[in-house]
């Protein structure tokens, strides 16, 4: 219904780049991918610096994993409006994609001035360990379970990057944070086991 309404809107306006956006959420609703990036070009033709257009469309082609094409878009989003966080957002998880670490924490660091979203610290963190940044990746591991105290899944990440360092007694221990709010937490006993054979390696 929502199709067939915006597909009217675009029809009786068609230089009106909202109702080629609001065609383009609701092909990308349905998902029917090309026929929102029609919509979206469709959006940056009637207006050419119709921000939303681009990103909408840059989401999209993340979606389909065509991250130069998305990369392109934001860039110019960007490029339209400096101080628009989900153009660096979605840019910077294509950038993540594209194993391109560097300008995706670069991305990240726009974001996260507004706010520590944990999300983003995680993303930030995986580019930063990749990059064997390891002591800024437990900074922004450390964040999310600052914020999240039960949050399991920064504490057997954290671990991981601690047992790169080779620093193997904070990896168990936060092995077993996690074993003390998920005794049955399998991921955790493995890492465990392994960090403790490691650390007995280490010692002999």
């Amino acid at each position: 219904k929502a199709i067939n309404l915006f597909q009217k809107a675009v029809k009786d306006d068609p230089k009106e780049a909202n109702n080629y956006n609001n065609l383009g959420v609701a092909y990308k609703g349905a998902n029917k991918m090309d026929d929102a990036i029609k919509a979206f070009s469709g959006a940056v033709e009637a207006e050419p610096n119709n921000t939303a257009g681009y990103i909408n469309r840059g989401v999209v082609y993340t979606t389909q994993a065509n991250y130069d094409k998305a990369i392109q878009d934001l860039d110019k989003a960007i490029s339209l409006k400096s101080d628009s966080i989900p153009a660096y957002r979605f840019r910077a998880f294509a950038y993540l994609q594209k194993k391109d670490y560097k300008k995706a924490i670069d991305d990240y660091n726009v974001v996260l001035k507004e706010k520590d979203d944990p999300a983003i610290l995680d993303r930030r963190a995986f580019a930063y360990w990749n990059l064997k940044e390891y002591d800024k990746a437990i900074d922004d591991f450390s964040k999310i379970i600052k914020d999240k105290q039960k949050g399991k899944e920064a504490y057997l990440d954290r671990s991981y990057v601690y047992e790169l360092k080779h620093d193997y007694a904070k990896g168990i221990a936060d092995c077993d944070q996690v074993l003390s709010m998920d005794p049955g937490n399998q991921d955790a006993k493995n890492r465990k086991a392994r960090l403790e054979y490691q650390q007995k390696q280490s010692n002999s």
